[in-house]
């Protein structure tokens, strides 16, 4: 199981970073790419526990929201982004006409669009780090790979060492489990040293970048808890719908949604901070 874990990390992870820097296309179809097979994942857990959701319309909207996120000026992208969502909506309740019988309309038009907003818009902050420059502020120069790709770089690195220490923690010297209901292998030991391995990234990432380190401690400390958060969220999700795991496309690591659960609650925070910080830098 280890040496999968390894052998896909050594595919995926070059590839991630690689399509950071070019950004672009490359990188929009990367990311639709991992959002289309989450939703899937997720989709095609759902018909056990009766409902049936609208797929396609799922996947349009998903598709609409990270194009709106990547090409949209910031005059259209919010518009777009709320017309994909009320559109998924209304398209959804229309299909109702015909859903299979004894099935939940209610049921049915939630998990559709919950999948959308649960999936694709949460993993739109994504591309939305990608496109936050630090490019012109003291000693980062435009168009340099701390330019390119620092935010999301220290984003990831943070998430990636939280739950890497949390779960080495946790299965070596946890003994005290928060919701062993939702997650029985999650330990307060372990949750403790992910958060802390969390301020550790963030504050070398903001020292490579040259950013606040009080802020960089702060959004570690934010990353630290809303990741893992994130984490129990998508456990609970599991056990409603009775899982192990949501798939298997990363071979060793499950599927997308086991492997990216903590990282689509962080990314949303994680912008909203530097957003505002990089602002106040300029």
């Amino acid at each position: 199981m280890l040496r999968l874990k390894v052998l896909t990390s050594t595919v995926v992870v070059p590839t991630l970073l690689l399509v950071l820097y070019v950004s672009g296309w490359p990188l929009f179809l990367y990311s639709a790419g991992f959002m289309l097979v989450g939703m899937w994942e997720f989709y095609a857990a759902l018909p056990k526990r009766g409902v049936v959701p609208v797929r396609w319309a799922g996947w349009l909207a998903g598709l609409g929201i990270l194009g709106a996120t990547q090409w949209a000026n910031d005059e259209w992208r919010s518009g777009i982004i709320m017309a994909c969502i009320a559109g998924v909506v209304f398209v959804t309740l229309i299909a109702q006409f015909w859903r299979p019988p004894d099935t939940s309309v209610i049921g049915n038009v939630g998990a559709t669009v919950f999948g959308v907003v649960y999936i694709s818009l949460l993993f739109s902050f994504f591309l939305r780090l990608r496109l936050l420059p630090l490019g012109g502020l003291p000693g980062i120069p435009l168009g340099g790979v701390r330019d390119r790709m620092g935010v999301v770089l220290i984003v990831l690195a943070a998430v990636w060492a939280m739950d890497t220490t949390a779960n080495v923690v946790g299965r070596y010297f946890g003994t005290k489990r928060p919701w062993p209901n939702i997650s029985p292998n999650k330990t307060w030991e372990g949750c403790l040293a992910g958060l802390l391995a969390a301020m550790v990234a963030t504050l070398a990432g903001g020292e490579i970048c040259r950013l606040p380190l009080l802020h960089m401690l702060a959004l570690g400390v934010l990353i630290g808890i809303i990741a893992q958060l994130g984490d129990f969220c998508e456990s609970l999700i599991k056990r409603d719908l009775g899982l192990k795991d949501f798939g298997a496309a990363l071979p060793g690591h499950g599927g997308v949604l086991d492997r990216f659960d903590s990282l689509v609650f962080a990314m949303p925070v994680a912008y909203c901070y530097l957003f505002f910080l990089i602002r106040s830098l300029q």
